[in-house]
Parts: structure tokens; sequence; C-alpha cells
């Protein structure tokens, strides 16, 4: 049996007064996701913990049955994405092409500076690669402001905390991150000496003559070395592939073991979901996650309508249908993802149907699954009827499917 999960990334939200008090979900015109949610079974998915916000990648790695101490970092699955080659056993760290102002600190005015041309980092990266205390830096350009610092050495780790602020006005220092251990914090002392030693050398570099936003310090975060996990076959007994339309997502089918289909308009992903021969079809959409992080809650109701419309051809879907979101993002606020439970909805032959008549959050809080990601792909299994008895085992590990191949006995 086939499973599509429609993912509509970001699509769970808060109440607006905008909204008559409603989630963006709830007050938006979606008859087709109402019809599914009538045709199936209802509740609550909650990405990993109440209240703990997950970003995208995290998120999907936790309900695609993984642990979170096998993630690896947001820094290993760009690199993937963006085709370079972290299984080289080197620390890698997401970075930004940042504009401060020297004062008690360096307080930060862009995290990316703007208007960054490929010409103009291209004339200073190599200038930042350099070796301190042992540690040899290397810096890679990806796109616009962002690129990576990976780090060759002995004793490396990805124990490290962020420079990158997010949500303060001053560059942090990096720290030895829940690790007393001494060669991480002599590690960290190499990472600032580096992240000082970049604004040294671009603060009075020729290329910040002209500008309006001078790039005057690269900023770090996201820590990770590569780490080897089992294929999403392997975990979970079904041949899968992701649909989706970003760098990210392929970086995570990529590290997974899904195959990646990259789609130019929604209609198309839809399209190919429905005709493709995989048994577990993940079907992506960042629209509602974009039109939150525009702060304008009616926009993201038109973007949810949109994708309600486009969705029709699921609804003649047989098989195994489910939709929900990766975590929920908030229209107001500082907030990047909030860490509200999403809504939860799954329709098959193999379901237990409940009496819940609208797909949003509160409607399917009425709902009678309540699941954490955890718990994601075993009901997936189990819904498409490949689950078996627990106690058992077969082969070497530990599996809640039926294999499909067994080490005969000869």
């Amino acid at each position: 049996m086939k499973c599509i999960t429609l993912l509509l990334d970001g699509a769970s939200d808060r109440s607006y007064s905008i909204l008559d008090d409603k989630t963006p979900l709830a007050y938006a015109n979606t008859p087709n996701l109402d019809r599914l949610a009538r045709q199936g079974q209802c509740g609550l998915l909650t990405p990993y913990s109440e209240g703990v916000q997950l970003g995208t990648d995290l998120a999907h790695f936790l309900m695609f049955g993984y642990k979170i101490n096998q993630y690896p970092n947001r820094s290993i699955i760009d690199a993937i994405g963006e085709v370079l080659n972290p299984q080289d056993g080197r620390l890698y760290l997401r970075c930004s092409f940042a504009q401060v102002i020297k004062d008690c600190g360096f307080k930060l005015q862009h995290r990316f500076v703007p208007g960054l041309s490929d010409e103009e980092i291209a004339s200073f990266i190599d200038e930042l690669s350099m070796t301190i205390d042992g540690y040899d830096f290397e810096c890679i350009h990806s796109y616009d402001s962002h690129g990576f610092v990976v780090i060759s050495g002995e004793n490396l780790s990805d124990e490290l905390s962020d420079s990158d602020p997010f949500s303060h006005n001053y560059v942090m220092a990096v720290e030895a991150f829940e690790t007393e251990a001494e060669h991480v914090k002599t590690l960290a002392i190499a990472v600032n000496k580096f992240i000082r030693h970049s604004y040294d050398f671009l603060h009075n570099h020729s290329i910040n003559k002209d500008r309006v936003n001078p790039v005057n310090i690269v900023m770090t975060k996201w820590a990770g070395i590569y780490k080897e996990v089992p294929t999403f076959e392997q975990v979970n007994g079904m041949k899968g592939v992701l649909v989706g339309h970003s760098k990210l997502l392929k970086g995570l089918a990529d590290y997974v073991g899904l195959d990646f289909y990259y789609y130019e308009t929604f209609d198309e992903a839809v399209t190919y979901a429905l005709s493709c021969d995989y048994e577990y079809v993940h079907l992506h959409t960042k629209g509602p996650d974009e039109a939150s992080h525009k702060k304008d809650p009616k926009l993201k109701v038109s973007v949810l309508e949109e994708i309600d419309h486009q969705i029709k051809d699921l609804l003649d879907f047989e098989d195994l249908l489910i939709v929900t979101s990766d975590h929920s993002t908030p229209c107001t606020g500082q907030t990047i993802h909030s860490g509200e439970s999403v809504a939860f909805m799954a329709s098959g032959p193999y379901i237990r149907r409940d009496d819940v008549l609208l797909f949003d959050e509160i409607s399917c809080s009425k709902g009678s699954l309540r699941l954490e990601a955890k718990d994601f792909m075993n009901y997936i299994i189990n819904s498409t009827d490949q689950g078996i008895l627990y106690h058992l085992r077969q082969g070497k590990t530990k599996r809640n499917y039926k294999i499909k191949n067994v080490n005969r006995l000869l």
C-alpha cells in the first residue's frame, strides 16, 4: 500500500484578532482539507515536545523515525544539499558574512549583508582560510551572504555553541557546549580567534570603500560532524521519495537515503506524488511557512486557500493519505517557529474514522489521536497494514515492519 504525506510546512499557527480570534487554518476556506478531515482520523502531532521550537530539518528528521541523538546538526544537512562532502571527517559550521559595529563587543547590524555579490565575496574569501592553534580553517561561499567554515585538525568536536546571536544584538563568544572537555574549550578559543581575525581583516578591506553596508565579520553556527545513520528504508521498510523545492530538503533526503524529486510548481508536485510508484511519498510545500515569515495572517490565509484548491486531485487517492505540518510558524512576534502541536489528519482503509469535521488545530484537537514525532512512521506502518508483533525478531536489528527479504537458513 502507498502512503502520501502532504506536509504543509508551518501551516499551524496561533489565533489572531484580525482573523476573528481564529488561526489562519481555521479562518481559511479549505473545503478539500475539511472533506479529508471528515472522512478520516484527526488529532494533534507534537513535533518533539510541547513548547519546543524546531527547525524544518530536525522536525522532518524526527518524523522520519530517527532519534534526536542521531541528528548531525543543520550544517551537515545544508552541506549535503549544497553538494559539499561532509563525510570527510572535518567539522562544518554554517557561517554568514555580516555587518557589525565595534564598541564593547561586535554589535550586529545585519546578520546577512544585503546585496553582497559573488564577485565581491570572491575578492576576499581565500584570505579567510588560515591556520590557528594547529587547526586549519577553510571558508567556503555557498550563496548570497551564506557560507561554511570547515575546520581540520586533531580532536575535533561538534560540541560548540553559536556565535550568531539570532535574537540578540551582539556576536556571541563561542563556548564549549554542554561539556567541560578541555579539547573542546581549546577548539572554541580557536574559533573565536578566527572570528576576531575575520573582523580585523575585513574591516579595512577595499571591498568596503564604497559599500553602504560593509561586510566586516564572519559569524558561525550549527557545528556538525558527519555521522552515518541507517537509511529511511532500513528504518521504516519502505522505498520513499521526498518531493520538494529546496536545497535543505534535498540535503535531508540524501542524508537519510530518500530519493528526491525537485518540482517547479506545486500542481506538478501533486501530479507526481499521485503517479509515482514509491511506497512512501513525502509531498512538501513551503508556502504556509514563507507566508508566516512575512508576518501577515491574511496572506497566510490566502496561501492556505490556494493550496487547498491545488490538492483537489488528492481527494480521490484511495490508499493512506496524511496531512500535517512539521512545526507551527506564527504570523506575529519575534519567534521564528513556535512550539505548539500541529493539526494532523489521516485518511485510508485501515484507520479509525472519528467525528472531526474541519481541518484546523482546534477542530483536530477534538479528534481521536495524540502523536509525537517518534510515533509518526509507526502510525504509517500500522495504517498501511505492514506492522509486526513487537516481540518478533526478524534479523539482527529491531524493526516495526514486515521485512521484505529474510536472511535464509541454507
